[in-house]
């Protein structure tokens, strides 16, 4: 049978219909094709040996070229037949509804003139069965547009839910395997060990060749200019160190006063308030044991919060009584600050990242260093550091250093 059809859309098994009877010649044997679909459309039942079949082959035709729509089209016919108690119903079912659910919901006029919506109800255990049935295609049953979306909604929900309970369990996992773990980066820090590797090879590039210009015009000798720029990285690096370890004895001892040292806050019989405190040590010996590895992190988290405070103190004191020769001119400054907040984001790393200072006379290490300015074995100053993954282990990007 060739049935053409122009590439609109149609609208329903009505629109195919009725588009068949007025815009194309019908194909032979599907004359009865309006008359069928105004029967079925009535719930009225079938005339002897007629079993809606040009109304069929109306619809199988479509669906077999490929008329936008069509596939609506047979669904909805499929939902009347069921409706209907038609000759051959269960072979039209085999032939035209092969999916489950049906997506499609029919609706019939009345005589008031409202819809009556065809609303098949499918229970979860009804669904379990008619899945694993081996006589699927004679239980099939459709349902309605409201519960087919109930069922999508209720499908994504569950979905959503795996997806989080995944995360979860993959985040936890990516924890136990990245403690104290160097050689494994949690990708998703910002200030991973690498990403500080880059920022602080960059402070070389940039600030670092700032105070340089800055220093030279003074005038300084450059000897003196490179000693003053890495003293100021070595002492920025080493008040980091003492105030990370500081700052992680008075989180363990703060959280601990707070578990023990209870205050509550409650009213009197006058109905004014007033705090109680009660202050008793933990028999429980394991209670704290934990407790490091907790404040470790949290450290960590909210490392990029003490970086203001700590500038200001490095400049106020260590600067101060140590470097106080030289005034803090902005591109000096902005260089002291990359410095300390750097080198804090590096040390509350777990384990602490490692900046290597090679003294005078030490043989040059060229696995760690490269030459500044000549050539040369030992070491006559320290230009930059080498940044270690942790003391000890591998390099994440290599120093400079001034030749004999």
């Amino acid at each position: 049978m060739n049935l053409s059809y122009p590439n609109e859309r149609i609208r329903g098994l009505q629109d195919l219909v009725e588009r068949v009877s007025k815009e194309l010649p019908l194909p032979e044997g599907i004359g009865n094709a309006k008359t069928q679909y105004q029967r079925l459309q009535g719930n009225n039942e079938a005339k002897s040996k007629d079993d809606y079949s040009d109304l069929k082959k109306v619809v199988n035709t479509a669906e077999e070229i490929g008329i936008p729509g069509s596939k609506e089209a047979r669904a909805e016919f499929d939902v009347l037949l069921q409706r209907t108690n038609v000759p051959g119903q269960r072979q039209a079912q085999a032939n035209f509804s092969k999916t489950l659910p049906a997506t499609s919901v029919s609706s019939t006029q009345n005589q008031a003139g409202h819809h009556n919506i065809t609303d098949a109800r499918l229970g979860d255990r009804n669904f379990m069965n008619r899945t694993h049935s081996p006589d699927r295609e004679n239980n099939m049953k459709s349902v309605s547009m409201l519960e087919y979306n109930r069922l999508v909604e209720s499908e994504k929900s569950y979905k959503a839910q795996v997806q989080e309970l995944t995360t979860r369990l993959s985040s936890f996992a990516s924890k136990q395997l990245t403690t104290n773990n160097p050689n494994i980066a949690d990708l998703s820090d910002r200030n991973r060990p690498t990403k500080l590797g880059e920022k602080f090879e960059q402070l070389y590039d940039n600030e670092w060749s700032e105070a340089f210009e800055y220093l030279k015009g003074i005038p300084m000798e450059e000897d003196q200019i490179l000693k003053t720029l890495v003293d100021i990285s070595r002492k920025a690096y080493e008040f980091c160190q003492d105030f990370a370890q500081q700052e992680l004895e008075r989180l363990e001892s703060h959280f601990i006063d707070m578990m023990t040292y209870i205050k509550w806050t409650c009213e009197d019989s006058y109905g004014e308030k007033r705090d109680l405190r009660v202050h008793r040590n933990s028999e429980d010996k394991s209670a704290f044991l934990g407790l490091n590895r907790l404040m470790v992190d949290a450290r960590k988290a909210c490392a990029t919060a003490s970086i203001p405070a700590l500038a200001v103190m490095f400049k106020s004191h260590v600067y101060k009584e140590q470097l106080d020769k030289l005034s803090l001119e902005p591109r000096l400054e902005k260089y002291v600050d990359r410095c300390v907040e750097y080198s804090f984001l590096m040390v509350v790393q777990d384990p602490p990242m490692y900046l290597e200072y090679p003294e005078k006379g030490q043989k040059i290490n060229t696995s760690l260093f490269k030459p500044f300015r000549q050539k040369g074995s030992v070491v006559q100053m320290c230009v930059w550091p080498c940044v270690c993954l942790h003391k000890d282990g591998p390099v994440v990007c290599k120093g400079y250093v001034l030749p004999q």
